[in-house]
């Protein structure tokens, strides 16, 4: 046995094996090749074309927006985004952007600036329709592409996704994540004060979703949109929410041809089963519980009663065991045609604990939301706006006419007399007042007359006479 030549072996094995690596890079790096134990920062081929088809179809959103604070009208601006959905120009974008704004402008992917106007908006879904100025377009020889809206009812839990738009004013932000869950429920929510989301879940992610996010698109690795993004967690980490895309198909036809979407009211107010199917004899996961019913409303006086069970509406079945089955069947009643008659098929327990199957017949009204538009009163320092009855029956006060105070003005003529926010205001001198029109008509008289005029306001349900005396001109 040759024993130098096994100690040269020895010494020569683990300095081969050492340099093999390095060899190995040296020799794919001209080839642009990457071995597969090594780990890429390249974005895949689908991530760059799926960015590539959508990008230049975002755009960043510069709006010009009024409240009312303190009896006086002030302006501001905020941002978000959209995207443009066709060859006209249209985008798509979130209610609470652009749904109330007094001026719009649209920042393209080229970093050109179009005005453009508002076509339709449906705080429901907080969704609103915006149209680009096509003479600014020819004039400026600005060009626009357009993405394509996917189908969210096709989305995958865990799917990759991408959230497109300007996060706290800067623009052309892309953040990448999956969808974590793919019929996210959302009790009594509200935006800006608004009803948002009785209609429909959200699609959730934990791709980043910031303020200036909102409108913008979420996209799947397809290059089709599949959600508006809306909403996110300021208390978790990258927990955001987009408007499903097929919710958005379904309302973009009102907004083009009304400016808004109409839908159908009964007035019942629904509960999950869960358990309780128990108590009525019929299968798990049927029917859907009526917690309670409205006031005055279409289903209280057809006779439907809380804890009834509405096993069917039209012969639609209404199987709610879960919170997230509640959104399709107030949808489905909602897109009723206003006025229409519905059969409700529901079972009731009697006072011997038996079931009654019933059959009740309910005539929809037009849905009207809580919120109004605010006006100015300017000359009496204040502002107001105008009733509902859903407003009235959600603040438990008798069907009146008249006009909401919702903010006044310090050591103005409403002030002095004693008016204060809540109030509503029922009549002036001889004259009752029906809305905001008539309340600016009327106060445009009583200026222009100079003297007091006694003011009836109704604080809660109690009526209370007020003495307003009007500012001389010049004050």
């Amino acid at each position: 046995m040759n024993l130098s030549r096994l100690s040269l072996r020895a010494v020569l094995r683990p300095m081969i094996l050492m340099f093999i690596p390095a060899l190995v890079l040296l020799a794919t790096a001209g080839c642009g090749y990457e071995p597969g134990w090594m780990i890429s920062a390249k974005p895949s081929y689908r991530v760059q074309r799926a960015l590539a088809m959508v990008s230049p179809a975002v755009v960043r959103i510069d709006v010009v927006m009024r409240q009312f604070q303190g009896g006086v009208a002030t302006h501001f601006r905020a941002i978000g985004s959209g995207v443009i959905i066709d060859r006209e120009g249209r985008i798509l974008t979130n209610f609470h952007v652009a749904g109330r704004a007094r001026h719009i402008e649209v920042i393209l992917a080229d970093r050109e600036k179009i005005s453009a106007r508002r076509i339709g908006a449906d705080h429901w879904t907080d969704l609103t329709l915006i149209q680009l100025n096509r003479k600014e377009l020819k004039a400026k020889h600005a060009h626009f592409k357009w993405a394509r809206l996917g189908n969210s009812s096709h989305v995958m839990l865990g799917e990759p996704v991408m959230a497109i738009g300007t996060p706290y004013g800067l623009a052309r932000t892309v953040t990448r994540g999956i969808i974590s869950n793919t019929d996210r429920f959302f009790n009594a929510s509200t935006i800006d004060g608004y009803e948002t989301g009785q209609f429909n879940n959200w699609l959730q992610t934990d791709a980043a979703i910031n303020p200036g996010n909102s409108g913008g698109p979420l996209i799947n690795l397809r290059g089709q949109v599949i959600g508006i993004n809306t909403r996110g967690d300021p208390d978790a980490n990258n927990l955001g929410f987009a408007i499903p895309i097929n919710v958005a198909r379904a309302v973009i036809p009102s907004l083009e041809r009304y400016g808004r979407v109409y839908r159908s009211y009964i007035g019942i107010n629904f509960q999950p089963l869960h358990d309780l199917h128990h108590f009525y004899h019929i299968g798990p996961g049927q029917g859907v519980l009526v917690r309670s019913v409205d006031p005055s409303s279409p289903a209280r006086k057809a006779g439907v009663q809380p804890q009834d069970v509405i096993l069917a509406v039209n012969g639609h079945p209404t199987n709610c065991q879960f919170p997230e089955q509640l959104a399709p069947i107030r949808n489905y009643i909602a897109s009723q045609p206003i006025g229409s008659v519905l059969t409700l098929s529901i079972d009731r327990l009697n006072s011997n604990n038996q079931v009654q199957h019933m059959i009740i017949h309910v005539k929809t009204q037009r849905l009207e939301s809580a919120i109004s538009p605010q006006h100015l009163i300017s000359a009496w320092g204040m502002v107001v706006r105008n009733l509902t009855t859903t407003y009235l029956r959600e603040s438990h006060m008798p069907m009146i006419k008249g006009v909401l105070v919702t903010s006044i003005r310090s050591d103005s003529p409403a002030d002095l007399a004693g008016i204060e926010d809540g109030d509503i205001i029922v009549r002036v001198g001889s004259q009752n007042i029906a809305d905001s029109k008539e309340m600016k008509s009327v106060a445009k008289q009583v200026d222009k007359k100079g003297v007091p005029v006694a003011v009836v306001v109704h604080r809660g349900r109690t009526p209370q006479t007020l003495v307003l005396t009007p500012s001389k001109p010049g004050q």
